[in-house]
């Protein structure tokens, strides 16, 4: 199971409050990260994984709080000072800060070893950086310690003396390597401003991280401290005047790319975003959470190649991260490479050779790739693994590959554990989807008959209300409106959600094209425009409306993006032609209306 494609086109239609229409892309959990790296040292891997370096915050040891700003100066300044001169890539400071939400904030003046080396290992390092600040008669000294993170080693310690700070951090980096560029400003007050801007409390910061970039208008990272100050604040008018004058300086080259990153993201441009995304993650080859971001954001745009490349880019810098293997084969499934998502799948499942999820992706594999016998197999392997993987629903996926493989006996039997696991794992047995087995399945008259006993036995009212409007929904399907009428008025006024309003919308007595888009117009408010859409493209379909229905998806798919499979597969029926792949089952989030599509 990828989660990601979940959440793109099966969580649609399930949706609350009428906020089904925002696609969400869901990313690896930086905690993820830090289990694969970690997974590492508990296997005893013989090979090492090649260097990637973090550089966290230096700890002042002086006594003299003047000299605190040089602790976080230090972590900022010195991964674009050794970016380009170690034997591996160095993380930039702000790919340590996002998984800051998620492993917790740290004191500001806590020292980088104790409070940052789990940003550091979610984030991908295996190597660290980091050290202390000392005064030594009238100069200041700086020494600094490389570890490996797998082994706990100290590699080296290297020190610098100077008789300013700006000096000693400047030394330092030369220290490491005569291949070291200079601090990220050669103006010693901007870049004090700017570390201190970074650590302080939010009413101070902004005007000291704005004098910072005011010394030295050339400093890319005080220039996107200041937007990021902005955006912090939701000051978007503001944020896009700084972008702006970002954009005429002569900033280095990951800077411009974060702000040409912050530009597109302002316009809601996803072209631009991926073009800004691509442009940073060829400067910054360390930051593996960005190339992940990439390739997810190049799947939901429909990039299946770039995605493919991309996440074949991360295997081959982990090997042994299982879950971007999984990835791999769904961005090649859905490119059509069913031999390379197959390869990429097969990995997965030697990494993960007690698991269900293997088989089960292996499974989804097959199914869209319609070897429906070949799936079944998957998913029963998958669900012998682990009878509880998502409350057994790898059998009802089996069910409905049998069934497809023309095997209806065995697609009972199978869908009959179904229902006897999901009774035992879920407390109950989920009548819609019982219902919409026997709709979809050929059985119709069941699937009325078991709808409407528990609408009158049911003290559940949601449930209630779902099974009422999925009794509109085939009664519209079955051409009896004035039925349908009296199911969807039996919802009553509580709304609940896009499902069931939309069913209501349908039942509405049949009319021309003109008042179905009145209808629309006048009962869905303007800003919800998707769900306006939806309505209408399903009423025109269940009113026999087909070509007038058609330009009503495709606008539909235009504004859901690649990943909305369903409408994509809607569109295609109304253009007459044969669906590629078919749709995957999932019980977990079931589609109300996928027998419309049967219809088609």
């Amino acid at each position: 199971m990828h989660l990601s494609s979940l959440f793109w086109w099966r969580r649609r239609f399930r949706l609350r409050a009428f906020d089904f229409v925002f696609l969400v892309h869901v990313r690896f959990s930086l905690a993820c990260l830090s289990l694969a790296c970690l997974s590492l040292v508990a296997c005893g891997k013989q090979t090492a994984p090649p260097p990637r370096y973090a550089i966290l915050r230096f700890e002042n040891l002086s006594g003299d709080p003047a000299l605190d700003w040089t602790g976080r100066a230090l972590s900022e300044s010195l991964p674009t000072s050794l970016s380009n001169a170690l034997d591996g890539p160095v993380l930039a400071s702000y790919a340590l800060s996002r998984s800051i939400s998620s492993l917790g904030p740290r004191p500001p003046a806590a020292p980088g070893i104790s409070s940052e080396r789990a940003e550091a290992v979610a984030a991908g390092a295996n190597r660290i950086i980091t050290g202390y600040i000392e005064h030594l008669g009238n100069q200041i000294r700086i020494t600094a310690s490389e570890e490996d993170i797998l082994t706990g080693k100290t590699l080296r310690t290297v020190a610098a003396t100077a008789a300013s700070p700006f000096a000693a951090i400047a030394q330092l980096g030369r220290e490491f390597s005569p291949r070291a560029t200079p601090p990220i400003t050669q103006i010693p007050e901007a870049l004090r401003e700017y570390a201190t801007g970074l650590e302080a409390t939010t009413s101070t910061a902004p005007a000291l991280l704005r004098h910072a970039a005011s010394l030295d208008p050339a400093c890319g990272p005080c220039a996107l401290a200041v937007i990021s100050t902005d955006l912090s604040h939701n000051d978007r008018v503001a944020a896009a005047a700084d972008v702006q004058n970002a954009q005429h300086r002569k900033l280095d080259t990951i800077s411009q790319a974060r702000v040409n990153l912050e530009a597109a993201r302002l316009n809601d441009n996803r072209p631009a975003t991926l073009a800004a995304m691509r442009q940073l993650v060829a400067a910054t080859p360390a930051d593996t959470t960005l190339l992940r971001a990439l390739a997810d954001d190049e799947t939901a745009a429909g990039d299946f190649t770039a995605a493919s490349n991309h996440w074949k880019q991360i295997v081959a810098a982990s090997p042994d991260d299982a879950l971007a293997w999984n990835s791999l084969g769904y961005a090649r499934s859905f490119a059509g490479d069913y031999a390379g998502a197959g390869a990429a799948l097969q990995r997965y499942d030697r990494l993960r050779p007690k698991g269900a999820n293997p088989q089960d992706s292996i499974g989804d594999l097959n199914y869209s790739f319609r070897r429906f016998k070949e799936a079944a197999a998957n998913y029963l392997e998958a669900h012998k693994r682990q009878p509880d993987f998502q409350q057994g629903g790898d059998l009802y996926k089996a069910a409905w590959a049998k069934f497809e493989a023309g095997d209806k006996p065995g697609a009972d039997s199978t869908f009959a554990q179904f229902r006897s696991a999901r009774a035992k794992s879920a407390g109950e047995v989920t009548d819609l989807i019982v219902g919409d087995w026997f709709f979809r399945t050929g059985r119709p008259g069941e699937a009325f008959s078991l709808a409407r006993k528990v609408v009158a036995e049911t003290q559940s009212e949601p449930l209630r209300t779902d099974l009422n409007a999925q009794l509109a929904i085939w009664d519209l399907l079955d051409n009896d409106r004035a039925q349908a009428a009296k199911d969807a008025a039996a919802i009553g006024t509580h709304i609940t959600s896009s499902p069931v309003f939309i069913a209501r919308f349908a039942s509405l007595p049949s009319a021309p094209s003109a008042e179905w888009q009145t209808r629309a117009a006048r009962m869905v408010a303007p800003n919800l425009t998707a769900l306006r859409d939806l309505a209408l493209g399903y009423a025109l379909l269940l009113d026999g409306k087909r070509a007038d229905a058609r330009p009503v998806w495709e606008r539909i798919v235009t504004s859901s993006g690649a990943t909305d499979f369903f409408s994509r597969a809607v569109v295609t029926r109304l253009r007459g032609e044969p669906l590629t792949h078919p749709l995957l089952p999932d019980p977990n989030n079931l589609n109300q209306f996928a027998a419309i599509l049967d219809k088609l």
